[in-house]
């Protein structure tokens, strides 16, 4: 189905030209990254726990599946289950901090890095705001433990995915009215906050906002750690308060940390 009217199309293909080459294919990654993350937030929706092959077979099938033959198609799928079979090793066993992991994956890019120790399952939060946004400067010490594989780096998910993830409870209120009025918070800049600020004022809905946010991060947190060949020895809470969450994560400065790695 095609909508748009031809002199609008027309106007919107003249602004897109009139950008650099940079520029357009900045927009284009942008736009796929947004469309894989709700691809996969859509899956995680029907089975919270699925593995990382089941995740990479959806997204072939919805993006690239129609484009071969049934027996192309079933060899791809096939060959993208088997390479999650084929790790070069076993997964380490690791006491994780599923608490911390969580925060860690959902923090601010610009304001955090983050590493879990997979020794002690620990995450270790270093706050760049600190040091004037440069990137963590590792000592030597610092360095063989990262290349030796006992810190591994959290590279936080895309602001986009957590857009999936309101767009998608969103459509699941019953209520029309408060609905529409989520729907409405999401369109433009801002739509996290005015997100929030909408359900605060509906109390049963925000309850059940946090247990769906919960589901889908925890589900992240399971996807990133088999990604990482990590297999965790603790389960997930049950339950949690996103809104009063306490960190046992460590949090080092720059001066402290020279003496900070374990």
């Amino acid at each position: 189905m095609k909508d748009t009217r031809p002199e609008i199309e027309q106007k919107y293909r003249e602004m897109l030209l009139a950008r650099s080459g940079e520029e357009r294919l900045k927009i284009g990654c942008s736009m796929h990254a947004t469309a894989r993350s709700l691809v996969r937030a859509s899956v995680l929706a029907r089975d919270p726990l699925a593995s990382t092959p089941e995740l990479r077979r959806a997204l072939f099938l919805r993006f690239y599946g129609w484009e071969f033959g049934a027996d192309d198609r079933e060899r791809i799928l096939a060959w993208l289950g088997r390479e999650a079979t084929e790790l070069p090793k076993s997964p380490r066993r690791v006491p994780v901090n599923w608490d911390d992991l969580e925060m860690a994956l959902t923090s601010n890019a610009e304001e955090w890095t983050c590493y879990l120790d997979v020794r002690t399952g620990e995450v270790q939060m270093v706050p760049i705001d600190r040091f004037g946004g440069g990137d963590w400067p590792l000592d030597e010490e610092g360095e063989a433990e990262l290349e030796a594989g006992h810190l591994i780096h959290v590279e936080p998910l895309e602001s986009s995915v957590e857009y999936g993830w309101m767009t998608e409870f969103a459509e699941s209120v019953d209520d029309a009215r408060l609905r529409t009025r989520l729907e409405t918070a999401l369109d433009g800049r801002g739509a996290f906050r005015r997100f929030k600020n909408v359900l605060a004022d509906h109390p049963a809905e925000r309850k059940r906002w946090f247990a769906f946010r919960n589901a889908r991060v925890t589900a992240a947190v399971r996807e990133w750690l088999v990604g990482h060949g990590v297999d965790p020895v603790t389960v997930p809470p049950t339950s949690r308060s996103w809104s009063s969450r306490p960190s046992q994560a460590v949090i080092l400065s720059r001066s402290s940390a020279a003496n900070s790695w374990p």
